[in-house]
């Protein structure tokens, strides 16, 4: 069992091996299946399918995969024989494993599951098989089938343990179930085996199992008549015994299942007992000879291996009834392929009755014997969708291999029957077929132009190849040519070549025809191999195993034996090609006989190489040049059919054949030992990859025929005793003998030698004659001076073998050895000698040690030889490591094999046989070309021994190669265009090898052109006076070769091999020309960055394979070509460009080093510097490019690479600009603002002199504050500090800026609209800061204070004073004349200056001082200089809005200039005359017509306002218009009425609404925060003029307004004051309540009479409408006031008009209703006084006279008198108790809260606006009047409110109000919960709570209320009114309403 131990611990007893017990757990779980799987078996038949499931659980355990678990044949067939060890077994104990892989060495208990296993469920199918018979309808195929599944798992259990004999006893049952008497017998034997007594012995025996198996062995042998078995003892001497029933019963381990069998098979039959009878088997009819041979080989493997259905006997035919009409000799023309069909046989053999005709002849009886008149031929879509049609009765088989079919048509004609026509052959043909035929030329004629129409389109897509072709190796070609390599661009001329040669159609395959040089004729053959593409031929190109290029780990075995044996050779001899004549009389003289496959293919072989009886022809394999599919057929004859052609051809020669016949029986047999020879030469070559068992094979073939010739030979020569020496076919044999001796391994080389010279002397004595064996690869040509050349080969081979053998452990020896050698091979190229047999040594060759005879040798030998050589020189230097010559050796190898393609030897070759020798070539070039790229990529000395001629040499080399290659090209690009298809497999799909060749041709390119660049590296550092420029030289040649990879999609290759090369090249090239385009390409190709400026037309796919992430290197490569683009593209347009992605992409991969101390320390310097108030010294100097110096540390570069190189400022840039192009309609966040001032933070850190960076820091920090103040006036109002201090930044970065610019800017055009720009956003930022509603602050100093030295000592002061406004406009003036001097034609930086100008001269005294202000002339030429620039309407494209800012600057400033009288009417005609808008107006000639003649101008600049977006014009026009009626002007009172109600009919018409929405836009010429000073100056404005009419209702719904939106209006809490205090004056006013009238009421009255005066008035005010009494009205509408107001405003006043209002109704109305209720009371108890007693006169008492408690005459006090008169006496003697005086403020308004009317069902109106709708509120009289009244109230609705343009705030207050209404009434004195008016503010206090604040002392003391007279209170409130304005900041921001008039 597996376990675990911790790991810290280790014991003493520990063992350092770790033991596997992987296979015991898989064992045990075995184990507890099979347990599982007994169980259910054991349960009975009810448990079976549980059991069935368990054993297939079992029998997937992994114990069953062992290969000990495998039975021992199968074992040996998987895993081969294993060596076992007898003792092993008992080395191990149980639970053990072995080392070793046998049954014997794993667990003890493995053998015994496996065992068990198959044996159990073996006997559970058989026993589950009973269970089954009954219920089951079980036949005989079932029974068989389970009974072999069961004795396949009894054979498993058998060969685990083979001592089982009640097992064997089990499987004899099984085996006689099947049938197969043969297993139970042997089975039955196997039990008895072992005992020496035989039966007689057993049946002796006690055992119960042997003495039933030899009792069942009886009756089998019995059954079997076997006398012989019975007559041998001991059945025959052994008494048999008799056996009771119970044991006859168990004779039968499975009697249910052998009973029912039995019963089956005597129904139906067994299966297969019926003996096939043999039959003909009718083969599709060849027409080649080598057709004939595949079909007979294919026929003996169908029959081999079982795929055939053939009976045994069965002979072959082949069906002749198309070939013998076809052709009746000559079978060799075109044939048609004929269906299938089963022919009967004349033998005896008897053939059943067909029910329809199945042949050709019984379907189409008729003319030319059935064959069909029209026969169209349909090519299936699929090579597998061939017709075969088989026999019903499955008697005759008939195979077609056809890729066509032929249907049969019933339609005839005579043309197609071939029937000749009589005289009406030549009449005139009719109407009908001549229109036909005239169509059938027309659609020819079209068709054609078609066609060349596709061509033309064809070739127009083509020469874009040409076009990169010719443009590549002109750029090359002219490079080298500068080093005089001349041809190198030959290679763009393959594409016309081809074209030449008709490209694309059926290659030449004759030799003689090709083209005139070898390389031509190489380029041919790769065409044709691409244009008939097979596998076959692309595995010799992409076959890694045969390669010529042998490592450094091989020796020269391999060459050695290579010169052991004869190499195969092509013969010199020509001859003709092998006819098919004499094929049809074979196949005739087969039909005709019974032959079997052997025979058949015996027939063929002899009738090929035996000669004709009674010729003296020669056989077909001298006389003619087998096809090479032929000679593979009678090859693989040979090898397959060797055994019955050898033994029936020995039988012939044994026999002894007639004497005409013996001769061309020995020619045969020769050629079958030739043949043979030839087969065991070419498989014993080294690599040829066949194995050693059939090399022994075929050499022992190739000895049974020799001695078979021999014989054979001796047969022939018996008849002629006087043979002729010069007799061939005894030459042949005599040749053939000595090269069998020459190939044997046993045999010395000098035997060999002494046999050839003997069969030298033979042939010279013959008269030296040449018999050629075209047909033979080893002996193709039998000649002295082929002997010579044997003989020449086995004497070199020891010198040979001696060089050669040298070890690599010595590299020296072996350069030493092969340098002399290789040089003398080199010097001796030129000579062609002639080599003799004597093989002497030169002594005078340059080589001293080396034989001439070798060197001869070489030279005439295989390439592979020589290259050899070179391979084995090159693996030496590689051994010393000195690269220069490795690579120099590859040159050379490499120009060898080229040479070799061009050689004319092989002219001689078949073409296949010249394809695959340039595929091989091209081959091993790959090879050679990948290792020599891998030696020059890794050295940089590499090419050191490259000198000018090898330089030259390996130029032309690869020029040559690339020659090759460009055939691929052309073929390739014709299928890019879609003029040829790639070959395709039958699904459609393209031919996988066909694209694996491809690539390793493109991967080669891509090899070739790199190390071309490093050759003209080479060639410029050797020869750099011819290169000049070598940067662009390279550039070029890297340029060229990258486009024409690129656009045939190769330079991905290789793992972008070429691109990475381009990538590490370009970098020292970027001042080339066009480099930026290019290292954009190679960017793309790489990682798919687009860095292109116009990529439509620049960025070319190359199908490259992208980077998924994109390293820190390349981001960096990247950078500086991101900047170099960047910089010629406009930044506006550079933020949509799609290089705005790329830099996105670069950035978040460039590395970023962590800041340094100098630049942390840099970024705290520029902080403090950004948030130090401005002084404005600093500002005068920046106009001089002075000072402005900070001290600031310097960075190397090395620290800050992305800052010094630009990209933070590319970087922030793009933020800047991405967001300020922007259409923003809503609130934006900043983020993209934040991130570009982080940048220039950045990039300021490395260096502070970059002005740019400033200007664009300070226009981000600009477009922060318009953000921050154009949408709202929330930050204006709550957060102006924040906007100051970016006011600060910006104006800080404007003036450094401008410093630097003025002193370092460089001059170029760009540069000048830059400085434009910076002079006038730093002027507008100078002029909005000093307007509101910033108003200077950004400017101010408070902060800034400085221990001074002063006259009178230190001191605390300002530095410097604080820049005035006057010098901010002057400062922008002369900003806006620089600016304005850099664009001219710019209205708007005009119209800024007029506003300057304007300003400055309007500026009073006090702040101008002594500065001199412009003239009025000066403002009005600005203006109108304005209106001169601004854009024609006509000129403008677009459909846009007329301009109309500077005509209204332009009427307005006129209007007051001619209001001041700085202007008269005619210099004002002058200038209006200028705008076109008041040209159409009369111009006045008096003074007083010139208000009326301005506003119409306006009214006519604000009909040009469609869209209404000017809202100055209107205000300008209510401003011109209440002046003219200027209230305060003596006498004017009604004319300030009139003004101001023609001021609000002009507001009220588009910028006020009925329900005072202010209407106001924002312009798009207006600054940012200027909107909401105008709507806060609108709103006072209005708020004046209302107050002036006394428009109440309209001043309340301004007020509900303005408060609902604070972030509407700037200066919201002093816009908010205003409004309240006028509507408090309007209120007082109103009810006419004097101040003060609250303390004069209450200050002296007394506490007790306060609260008893109080609740008739509380009942009167609550019973009331609105409208009965104005103090009531004034009450309720400030109580809404106050709630509105939620202490926004100081609430003293409200409070005050509260208390005063109260006050008067207290005295008033209040005074009168307790009189009232006094003198009812006084009735009432003079009523009740009557009743008790009889009235009588009232007396005189001192009561009547003094009154010492109260004031005179208060009703309080005389009813406590009465009352005191008339109560007990207990109450006269009570003390008397002294009054408080004064009532306190808080009660007030508390009594006065509680006054206010209670909303009823249904809720008033809440606006207090002026209606004419009056509401009546129904008021239940039932109510108690005292205690029982509610305090609570609600807020009554106004009875002016119109409500019919309320916000959905109001309606939320209403539907609260309704929700209030129906609460229940709360006790009296406790205050209800109000709803707030706004749902959006912050919920306040009741109104007792939200007056504490300004309560008045008494509240806090411990003193009762109301003892505090009114005057300390009075007092008291104004202490308490110091408290600051509550601004609620909870409230949601909201944008001013945006409508459109329309």
């Amino acid at each position: 069992m597996s376990g675990w131990h911790a790991l810290n611990i280790e014991s003493d007893d520990e063992s350092d091996i770790e033991v596997d017990d992987t296979k015991e757990l898989q064992i045990e779980d075995a184990l507890k299946l099979y347990q599982i799987a007994l169980k259910y078996h054991a349960e009975g038949p009810d448990s079976f399918e549980e059991a069935a499931e368990a054993y297939q659980q079992l029998f997937e355990s992994e114990i069953f995969r062992y290969p000990e678990s495998q039975p021992e044949l199968r074992r040996i067939e998987l895993y081969g024989p294993l060596v076992e060890d007898d003792g092993s077994f008992d080395s191990f104990e149980a639970g053990t494993v072995a080392a070793a892989g046998t049954l014997d060495t794993g667990p003890s208990t493995l053998p015994q599951i496996l065992h068990l296993s198959h044996k159990n469920y073996a006997q559970f199918k058989l026993e589950y098989l009973t269970a089954r018979l009954d219920t089951l309808n079980v036949t005989l195929s079932h029974i068989l089938g389970e009974a072999s599944a069961a004795l396949e798992h009894f054979v498993q259990a058998l060969d685990k343990d083979d001592s089982d004999l009640d097992l064997w006893r089990r499987t004899a049952a099984v085996g006689g179930m099947l049938d197969s008497k043969r297993v139970a017998r042997f089975c039955l034997e196997a039990v008895l085996e072992g005992d020496d007594d035989g039966l007689n012995g057993v049946l002796s025996l006690p055992g119960l199992e042997e003495g039933l198996a030899g009792e069942q062995l009886r009756e089998l042998v019995g059954r079997l008549d076997d006398q012989l078995s019975m007559l041998q003892s001991p059945l025959s001497t052994g008494k048999r015994r008799v056996l009771s029933k119970m044991l006859k019963q168990r004779l039968s381990a499975y009697p249910h299942i052998t009973e029912r069998a039995k019963v089956l098979v005597e129904q139906h039959g067994m299966p297969g007992q019926r003996i096939p009878q043999p039959r003909r088997v009718v083969l599709k009819a060849p027409t080649t000879w080598a057709e004939m041979g595949d079909t007979l080989l294919r026929q003996l493997m169908a029959e081999q291996h079982g795929t055939s259905s053939v009976a045994p006997g069965s002979a072959i035919g082949f069906d002749l009834g198309s070939v013998l009409k076809s052709s009746p000799r000559a079978v060799g023309a075109p044939y048609e392929p004929m269906i299938s069909k089963t022919t009967a046989v004349s033998a005896p053999i008897p053939q059943p009755h067909r029910p329809m005709p199945m042949t050709i002849l019984e379907q189409f009886p008729g003319l030319d014997d059935g064959k069909p008149t029209v026969q169209p031929r349909i090519a299936p879509a699929d090579a597998s969708m061939v017709l075969i049609v088989a026999s019903a009765s499955g008697d005759d088989i008939k195979m077609a291999d056809s890729s066509t079919m032929t249907l049969p048509s019933r339609k005839r004609s005579g043309d197609a029957a071939g029937l000749q026509e009589g005289n009406e052959e030549g009449r005139t043909k009719s109407r009908r077929t001549r229109a036909r035929e005239t169509n059938a030329e027309t659609g020819d004629n079209r068709q054609a132009l078609i066609d060349a129409n596709i061509r033309w389109e064809y070739e127009q897509q083509l020469n874009e190849f040409q076009a990169a072709d010719d443009w590549m190796f002109d750029t090359v070609g002219g490079l080298f040519e500068r080093i005089g390599i001349v041809g190198f661009g030959k290679a763009k001329d393959v594409r016309q070549e081809i074209n030449a040669a008709s490209t694309y159609q059926e290659p030449r395959t004759n030799g003689d025809s090709s083209a005139a040089d070898g390389l031509g004729r190489a380029r041919t053959d790769v065409l044709s191999f691409l244009s008939n593409y097979t596998d076959q031929m692309a595995f010799v190109l992409l076959q890694r195993g045969e390669s010529l290029d042998i490592g450094p780990s091989q020796n020269t075995t391999g060459f050695s034996g290579s010169f052991g044996q004869g190499s195969p050779s092509k013969a010199v001899h020509s001859a003709a090609s092998m006819p098919n004549d004499g094929l049809v009389d074979l196949l005739e003289a087969m039909n005709s006989g019974w032959l079997l496959t052997q025979e058949a293919a015996y027939m063929w072989l002899f009738t090929l190489l035996q000669p004709k009886q009674g010729q003296s022809s020669e056989n077909s394999y001298l006389q003619y040049l087998w096809p090479e599919t032929l000679k593979t057929m009678v090859v693989r004859t040979l090898v397959n059919f060797d055994d019955s052609i050898y033994d029936r051809t020995r039988q012939r020669v044994a026999d002894g054949a007639p004497r005409h016949d013996i001769g061309g029986l020995a020619e045969a047999v020769e050629t079958i030992l030739e043949l043979h020879l030839d087969i065991y030469t070419l498989i014993k070559q080294p690599h040829s990859g066949v194995d050693n068992e059939t090399i022994t094979t075929q050499g022992d073939r190739l000895q049974r025929w020799s001695d078979l010739a021999r014989e054979a030979m001796h047969s022939r020569s018996i008849p002629d005793s006087t043979q002729k020496l010069e007799d061939e076919l005894s030459l042949r044999f005599l040749w053939a003998t000595t090269f069998n001796i020459a190939s044997a391994s046993d045999v010395s080389q000098d035997y060999v030698i002494e046999c050839m010279s003997d069969l030298r002397a033979i042939f010279v004595a013959a008269g030296k004659p040449t018999i050629p064996l075209q047909n033979n690869a080893v002996m193709p040509e039998l000649t002295v001076a082929a002997l010579d050349r044997e003989i020449s080969r086995l004497t070199t081979k020891d010198f040979f073998l001696k060089v050669t053998s040298q070890d690599l452990s010595d590299p020296v020896a072996v350069i030493e050895g092969l340098e002399p050698l290789l040089h003398s091979i080199e010097n001796e190229k030129g000579t062609d000698g002639e080599m003799d047999g004597d093989m002497e040594v030169d002594e005078e060759a340059p080589a001293v040690r080396v034989p001439r005879e070798l060197v001869r040798f070489l030279q005439s030998s295989n390439l592979s030889v020589r290259l050899l050589l070179w391979q084995r020189l090159r693996d030496a230097y590689s051994a010393i490591d000195y690269k220069p010559m490795v690579v120099s050796s590859y040159f050379r190898m490499m120009r060898m094999v080229l040479d070799e393609l061009k050689t004319p030897a092989s002219n001689g070759l078949s073409q296949p046989e010249r394809q695959i020798s340039v595929l091989k070539s091209l081959r091993l070039l790959q090879d050679m070309v990948i290792k020599t790229l891998t030696m020059v990529q890794s050295s940089d000395d590499a090419l050191e021994c490259i000198d000018e001629a090898a330089l030259k040499a390996a130029v032309n080399g690869f020029g040559e190669i690339l020659q090759l290659l460009q055939v691929f090209n052309v073929h390739e690009d014709s299928m890019r265009v879609g003029q040829t298809q790639p070959p395709m497999l039958p699904n459609g799909a393209t031919v996988p090898s066909f694209a694996a060749a491809n690539a390793v041709i493109h991967d080669m390119q891509l090899h070739i052109w790199i190390i071309l660049y490093h050759l003209l590296k080479e060639a410029i550092y050797q020869n750099s006076d011819l290169y000049p420029t070598p940067a662009e030289d390279k550039f070029d040649f890297l340029r060229c070769v990258h486009r024409n990879l690129g656009i045939r999609g190769i330079c991905g290759g290789s793992n972008r091999a070429f691109v990475r090369l381009l990538k590490d090249e370009f970098v020292h090239m970027k001042h080339v020309e066009g480099y930026d385009s290019e290292q954009a390409q190679v960017l793309y190709d790489l990682h798919g960055l687009n860095c292109f400026l116009n990529p439509s037309y620049e960025l070319i796919e190359h199908h490259c394979t992208h980077d998924a992430f994109l390293d820190r290197g390349a981001a960096m490569q990247a950078v500086d070509l991101l900047l170099a683009q960047a910089s010629k593209l406009p930044i506006k347009d550079l933020v949509k460009h799609s290089l705005n992605q790329t830099i996105e992409k670069v950035h978040g991969a460039v590395p970023r080093k962590k800041p340094t101390e100098a630049m942390l320390r840099n970024r705290e310097i520029y902080r403090s510097y950004l948030r130090s108030p401005i002084n404005p010294l600093d500002i005068f100097n920046c106009l001089k490019g002075e000072g402005n110096q900070l001290p600031v540390s310097p960075v190397p570069r090395e620290d800050a690479v992305l800052a010094a190189k630009g990209w933070y400022f590319l970087m922030g840039h793009i933020a800047l600009t991405k967001f300020r192009s922007q259409k923003r309609t809503t609130p934006t966040p900043t983020e993209d603002v934040d991130i570009a001032i982080a940048f220039f933070m950045q990039d300021l850190e490395y260096s502070m002199d970059k002005w740019e960076t400033w200007f664009r820091l300070a226009q981000a920090y600009d477009t922060k504050i318009e953000e921050s103040v154009v949408w709202s006036a929330e930050k204006l109002n709550n957060s102006m500090p924040e906007i100051v201090q970016l006011q600060r930044a910006a104006i800080h970065c404007y003036t450094m800026a401008t410093a630097l610019a003025y002193r370092s800017a460089e001059v170029a055009f760009e540069t000048s609209d830059k400085m434009t720009e910076l002079y006038s956003e730093f002027a507008m930022r100078l002029y909005n800061t000093s307007r509101e509603p910033f108003s200077m602050l950004p400017f101010g100093t408070d902060e800034v204070e400085k221990f001074l030295s002063m006259p009178t000592g230190m001191g605390k002061g300002k530095p410097y004073a604080s820049l005035r406004v006057y010098t901010a406009w002057k400062l922008a003036k002369v900003l806006l004349c620089r600016a304005i001097a850099g664009k001219q034609r710019s209205w708007t930086l005009h119209y800024l200056l007029g506003k300057c100008l304007w300003k400055m001269h309007a500026a009073p005294d006090h702040v101008r001082q002594h500065d001199e202000p412009p003239s009025a002339e000066t403002v009005v030429a600005t203006f109108l200089k304005t209106i001169d620039l601004l854009p024609d309407k006509k000129d403008s494209r677009e459909k846009r809005e007329p301009t109309l800012e500077p005509h209204y600057k332009l009427v307005t400033i006129v209007h007051k200039l001619v209001s001041r009288g700085e202007l008269s009417l005619e210099q004002a005609r002058q200038a209006l005359d200028r705008t076109p808008y008041a040209r159409t107006v009369t111009f006045p000639r008096e003074l007083d017509e010139w208000v009326p003649h301005v506003l119409t101008v306006l009214k006519t600049l604000r009909a040009a306002d469609k869209s209404n977006w000017h809202h100055r014009m209107i205000a300008r026009a209510a401003q011109i218009i209440y002046d003219d009626s200027d209230p305060r002007a003596e006498g004017a009172r009604s004319g300030g009425h009139l003004g101001a109600m023609g001021a609000k009919h002009e507001l009220t018409q588009q910028m006020f609404t009925k329900t005072m929405v202010l209407q106001v836009w924002r312009p798009e010429c207006e600054r940012a925060g200027r909107h909401f000073v105008y709507t806060a100056r609108y709103t006072r404005f209005f708020t004046r003029i209302l107050e002036q009419l006394k428009d109440r209702p309209s001043l309340e719904a301004l007020a509900r307004r303005v408060r609902r939106r604070p972030h509407d209006v700037f200066e919201h809490g002093l816009v908010w004051q205003e409004i309240c205090n006028a509507y408090l004056r309007l209120l007082r006013n109103y009810a006419g309540l004097p101040e003060g009238l609250e303390t004069s009421t209450f200050s002296n009255i007394a506490h007790e009479d306060f609260l008893m005066r109080k609740e008739p008035l509380e009942r009167w005010m609550q019973a009331q409408d609105t409208g009965t009494s104005a103090s009531l009205d004034v009450l309720r509408e400030v109580q809404e006031l106050k709630k509105i107001n939620q202490s926004l405003m100081k609430p003293g006043p409200i409070d005050d008009l509260i208390g005063d209002s109260y006050a008067h109704l207290f005295n008033t109305i209040g005074k009168q209703l307790w009189d009232e209720e006094q003198r009812t009371k006084r009735e009432e108890d003079a009523r009740k006084l009557a009743a008790a007693s009889p009235p009588r006169n009232p007396m005189m008492s001192l009561n009547h006279l003094m009154n010492l408690d109260g004031a005179p005459g208060e009703g309080p006090t005389h009813t406590q008198t009465v009352l005191s008169s008339n109560g007990p006496p207990a109450q006269s003697e009570l003390p008397v108790v002294r009054k408080k005086i004064g009532v306190g403020r808080r009660e007030i308004r508390t009594c006065a809260e509680a006054c206010v009317q209670k909303a009823s069902a249904v809720p008033a109106a809440r606006s207090l606006a002026a209606s004419g709708t009056r509401v009546q509120v129904v008021i239940d009289n039932s109510r108690p009047v005292a205690g029982d009244a509610s305090a609570e109230t609600s807020a009554p609705g106004s009875i002016h409110d119109s409500a019919d343009d309320e916000s959905e705030l109001s309606e939320l207050e209403e539907e609260g109000d309704e929700e209030e209404a129906g609460e229940p009434e709360k006790e009296e004195g406790v205050e209800a919960h109000h709803r707030p008016m706004f749902p959006g503010l912050a919920n306040t206090e009741d109104s007792r709570e939200g007056s504490q604040g300004f309560e008045t002392a008494d509240e806090g003391s411990p003193v009762a209320d109301g003892d505090v007279d009114m005057g300390d209170a009075a007092e008291t409130a104004l202490v308490n009114e110091q408290v600051n304005v509550r601004t609620d900041e909870d409230q949601p921001r909201r944008m001013q309403e945006i409508e459109d008039s329309d």
